[in-house]
């Protein structure tokens, strides 16, 4: 009976371990399976997100020969480049570069100079944006400046550390669209309107209605609220048009301005003595012709009444290849009138909607788009006085693009997009914002 006993105890014994053992390795094996799901995805993830990087490396390596190799034939040569060649392949993965404009999705890169910088807007043309608050101007002002004096509808330090959780105004340019959230009297949603992610593109939660965040209509259009505006990655200075460095007039030699804008000697001399004056501008050979200078570079009166002006072409070769001053780039760039819409030409000051109509129907008879700032003197009611004025606000080329990179994965479909800010005003390009998403 016991020998029964012990006999039946070690089979359930035996029973019971090959029970467990077969659990454990049920176990094991459902481990090692999501384990092994969870490493493809990664891999997946990572091929993805190479894939992206390549698609920006392109993008930057592409922007960096056209800085030096600028096209003689189009403004629009780096835009077309990058949209023809777009989309590129990789060992199971592909890159895509694309963006949201009112046509759609479009291949290609974004220029950060079609938007107003947010830096050097005034408060009258924040004033004019849709959605913008009413406070909204004020306490962007109050956000940038140095002072602690608080405008009328503005706010400073002491307002924003009485908040729940404080904190203190930057007293400095902004350094991104999305940092405007942290300003009084903004959000989220006035600032980003349905492109929650900022990355340029109507993604597709952005365009489903209430079925997922952010709200929006639903209308297959891009509604990206104050961005669709205003940027701070747009910048001043960079290469001149030809590809080599700006001739800075404040220290030039007659010699090197014949040499740089094909004018004669007498030009030359004019042009580099005025250049040299104290508190001269650019702008100022817009509004004033070489004759009316020419006393300014030591000329007497006989000597300047014989004096060539200069010539449409000669002006708009000043304009693209010299500067006064400080030529390095960095500092907040102009809204470039090749590629910006109608409306927000608008808000520039001195531009009204009928002149804004007006550059826009000239710029669509340029297939190859303005070459210079003094080409908008064939612009109905363009003067040389208003263009001097509006000249300060304005270029024809671009020193920053946003490139919008997305990577699929091949086999699994996994995308990884990245969303960077390249700045070709300095050789070599650098990427000044990235984010991965």
């Amino acid at each position: 009976m016991n020998r029964r006993l012990s006999r039946g105890f070690a089979t359930l014994l035996v029973l019971w371990v090959a029970a467990i053992a077969s659990v454990i390795m049920v176990t094991v094996e459902a481990i090692s399976a999501t384990q092994a799901v969870a490493g493809r995805e990664a891999l997946a993830r990572v091929r993805a997100a190479w894939a992206a990087r390549a698609g920006l490396e392109f993008a930057l390596a592409r922007a960096e020969f056209d800085s030096l190799n600028p096209s003689t034939s189009s403004v629009f040569a780096l835009f077309d480049d990058l949209a023809a060649s777009g989309e590129g392949r990789l060992q199971d993965s592909a890159w895509r570069l694309s963006y949201t404009d009112q046509d759609g999705d479009r291949l290609g890169v974004r220029d950060a100079h079609e938007k107003i910088n947010l830096n050097i807007a005034t408060a009258a043309q924040l004033a004019l944006l849709p959605e913008m608050p009413e406070d909204g101007p004020d306490s962007v002002a109050d956000w940038i400046d140095a002072d602690d004096d608080t405008r009328a509808l503005g706010a400073e330090r002491s307002f924003y550390q009485s908040r729940l959780y404080g904190y203190k105004p930057r007293n400095g340019p902004f350094k991104s669209i999305a940092e405007l959230e942290l300003v009084v009297g903004m959000s989220a949603e006035v600032v980003r309107g349905e492109d929650w992610n900022l990355n340029g593109r109507l993604d597709p939660n952005e365009d489903d209605g209430d079925l997922s965040w952010p709200p929006d209509n639903a209308d297959g259009r891009l509604d990206a609220g104050l961005s669709a505006y205003l940027t701070v990655a747009s910048v001043d200075g960079g290469l001149g048009v030809s590809g080599e460095a700006r001739l800075d007039l404040a220290t030039a030699t007659s010699a090197q301005v014949v040499q740089r804008l094909g004018v004669d000697a007498v030009q030359a001399q004019v042009i580099a003595g005025y250049g040299a004056s104290s508190g001269a501008t650019i702008t100022t050979f817009i509004s004033r012709t070489l004759r009316q200078l020419a006393t300014t570079a030591g000329l007497d009166q006989a000597a300047a009444a014989a004096v060539r002006n200069l010539d449409r072409e000669q002006l708009g070769t000043l304009l693209n290849e010299c500067v006064i001053g400080d030529a390095s780039g960095g500092k907040p760039g102009k809204l470039n009138i090749n590629t910006c819409d109608a409306e927000v030409l608008e808000y520039i000051p001195e531009i009204t909607p009928t002149l804004a109509d007006a550059i826009i129907f000239e710029r669509s008879g340029r297939p190859d788009g303005f070459r210079s700032v003094a080409d908008l003197l064939d612009v109905p009611t363009m003067n040389n006085q208003r263009l001097a004025r509006v000249a300060q606000y304005l270029d024809v080329r671009s020193n920053a693009i946003i490139v919008s990179s997305r990577g699929r994965d091949s086999k699994t479909g996994i995308e990884v997009e990245i969303v960077a800010t390249v700045d070709r005003s300095t050789i070599p390009a650098v990427i000044t914002e990235l984010r991965t998403q």
